[in-house]
């Protein structure tokens, strides 16, 4: 087995700011686990569950947030949140009661609201997850030899392009003009 090159990503104040944020909407998911089970949608429930359950990993560990966890969490929850985009949209196609009719039952109107708030919810926690991880790769410390610029290693000449210093101290292609003849 290969040697994996691992460096524990320290939460920055901002990542710990965030974390109140980020405990609410896994809140809002078990909320929403809740209403799933209450409207008979079984299999969303549970991969709801586990997704919660990833979340729980960002939260916990040596420091108060683990930023390394909050990035797979981030993927598990879009994949989710996908999933339940197309879940609402065949709820809806196939409903015999239009979007929140005083007609439709309160079953009914539970489920439209479940449908509707779950994928809004992933996401949003997938948000708040990913600028938990962005920032504390951003400000990593031990990361900053493996980047392009601050190792001095120039991709752009490598790969043929010329390059000039841009704000943020990224490369940015210089725009030739063509010459006449």
């Amino acid at each position: 087995m290969l040697p994996i090159y691992h460096v524990e990503l320290l939460p920055t104040d901002f990542a710990l700011r965030l974390r109140p944020g980020f405990i609410a909407s896994l809140l809002v998911l078990a909320l929403l686990v809740l209403g799933k089970f209450m409207i008979r949608d079984w299999w969303g429930a549970v991969s709801l569950v586990f997704v919660i359950l990833m979340g729980l990993f960002v939260i916990s560990g040596q420091y108060r947030v683990n930023a390394s966890s909050a990035l797979f969490y981030c993927v598990m929850a879009v994949i989710s949140g996908v999933f339940d985009v197309i879940s609402c949209v065949l709820y809806f196609q196939h409903s015999k009661y239009k979007m929140f009719d005083h007609r439709a039952s309160n079953l009914a109107l539970l489920a439209q609201g479940v449908f509707l708030l779950s994928p809004a919810a992933l996401f949003s926690s997938a948000m708040v997850s990913y600028a938990i991880f962005s920032d504390c790769r951003d400000h990593a410390q031990d990361l900053m030899p493996l980047r392009g610029a601050a190792a001095g290693v120039d991709y752009a000449a490598a790969l043929g392009w010329e390059a000039t210093a841009a704000p943020g101290n990224q490369a940015a292609p210089v725009q030739h003009q063509p010459m006449a003849p």
